[in-house]
């Protein structure tokens, strides 16, 4: 990997060049602006590390035309945790900032996950222009073969390599996928310990300031790890090794630790979680945890699209799951209203337990209300907090319906919306 240190302080260039030499990096430094600009015309390589100071703003021309190269480099600022100095170097696009004095194991720790992050990223370049090429490639052939069947000249063979070739390349996709992302988490997951480590001031005292800004650097660690599991969760289901794991499920006890583990969050935002559990719940045989982890999924939801003060509610209930009727969420919604009427007990001949989470939240465009359980959709019209890759719903979709359960949505547009799933008593 190629890094340029651009400084004034000798202590700086001692310390990057025990860094590059212990880890076999190819180093440069410069510490005259004139020749530093000149270096970054022609540079291309991996790691650019600015030492910040007077005037670092002159250097956006410099970094906007790196930016624009592919591959692109990352940037590292070092400085004195000023606070305009944190500012220019948030607004000049920096990946990273390291404060001084420089310590060796905090530094090798920082660019060691940083040139990781940057050798995956240029993995995923690659690998994009080599699947760009190779789409290409398959749509000149599938061209190729529609003028050939027009002239009724197109063999069995052509076709089956054709097929061949998109299969591996759907192949090639779902494993570069869950490649990229079980090597992702590896470094994510170390970052987010040293946090803690840091946070947890075994290392020393820290300042407010830095202790503000480790603790919104962890934030972003634990949210990119989830959305790493999510992709690693897809890459699975894509792969068909969803395992099912069969268990007892007590419905009341694990909904009860659902809404205990999304209290603070819900608080925080001055919402109301409201738990309706009849009594007599009968067991479910099913995967514990990737049922949790589609109420988890859903209850999130919930509490990232209501606005402050709204309400959710988390219900749950017997039912007669009749599969062969096409109209079955209707169907239901009779159903209820008539037991409700009548009184009539609902653990009558049940074979599925109902599960419903609903909000007063902004709702959802009944034209989409089917995309949002695709794979990275995410619903233009929700404005309020576009975070994570719209896995999630897609998701909960399909370990329910590996459970041979069904799910769907009710809601309209400022009305909220009310998300249910079937889980039947036992697997099919």
């Amino acid at each position: 990997m190629k890094i340029l240190l651009i400084y004034h302080d000798p202590t700086v260039l001692a310390a990057f060049e025990e860094f590059a030499s212990k880890f076999n990096h190819e180093f440069s430094a410069q510490s005259d602006i004139a020749d530093a600009r000149s270096t970054l015309k022609n540079y291309n390589g991996n790691l650019i590390v600015i030492e910040t100071g007077p005037g670092l703003s002159c250097w956006q021309n410099e970094i906007e035309e790196q930016r624009n190269r592919v591959p692109r480099p990352s940037f590292v600022f070092l400085g004195n945790m000023c606070t305009d100095e944190i500012a220019q170097a948030s607004e000049l696009g920096g990946d990273a900032y390291i404060s001084k004095p420089l310590h060796d194991k905090l530094l090798a720790m920082n660019l060691s996950s940083l040139l990781r992050m940057v050798q995956l990223e240029n993995d995923l370049n690659t690998a994009l222009e080599e699947s760009e090429r190779v789409q290409n490639e398959l749509k000149t052939s599938l061209e190729g073969q529609k003028e050939a069947i027009a002239e009724k000249e197109l063999t069995y063979r052509e076709l089956l390599l054709a097929y061949s070739r998109l299969q591996n390349l759907n192949q090639q996709k779902n494993n570069f996928l869950a490649t990229a992302t079980h090597e992702l988490r590896t470094p994510v997951t170390v970052m987010k310990g040293y946090h803690r480590i840091l946070l947890d001031e075994r290392l020393g005292k820290l300042l407010p300031e830095q202790k503000e800004v480790l603790q919104e650097s962890e934030q972003s660690c634990t949210r990119l790890i989830k959305i790493v599991n999510s992709l690693l969760d897809l890459s699975r289901i894509e792969a068909g090794k969803l395992e099912l794991v069969y268990q007892s499920y007590d419905v009341t006890t694990n909904l009860k630790m659902i809404v205990t583990q999304q209290k603070d969050a819900s608080t925080r935002k001055r919402l109301s979680l409201i738990l309706r559990l009849e009594k007599g719940l009968p067991q479910v045989k099913c995967d514990r945890d990737k049922v949790n982890q589609v109420l988890t999924n859903l209850l999130e939801n919930s509490i990232k699209y209501t606005p402050s003060g709204g309400k959710i509610y988390i219900s749950a209930r017997p039912y007669l799951w009749e599969k062969r009727d096409s109209s079955i969420a209707k169907r239901l919604q009779v159903q209820e209203e008539r037991r409700r009427r009548t009184g009539e007990s609902s653990n009558h001949r049940c074979n599925a337990v109902m599960v419903q989470v609903s909000d007063t939240g902004i709702g959802i465009p009944p034209e989409n209300q089917q995309e949002i359980f695709e794979e990275f959709s995410q619903v233009s019209s929700n404005q309020m907090d576009r975070t994570g890759l719209g896995l999630g719903l897609a998701i909960s979709r399909r370990i329910i319906n590996a459970h041979g359960g069904k799910i769907w949505v009710d809601s309209q547009m400022n009305s909220g919306s009310r998300f249910t799933f079937l889980l039947p008593l036992s697997p099919s």
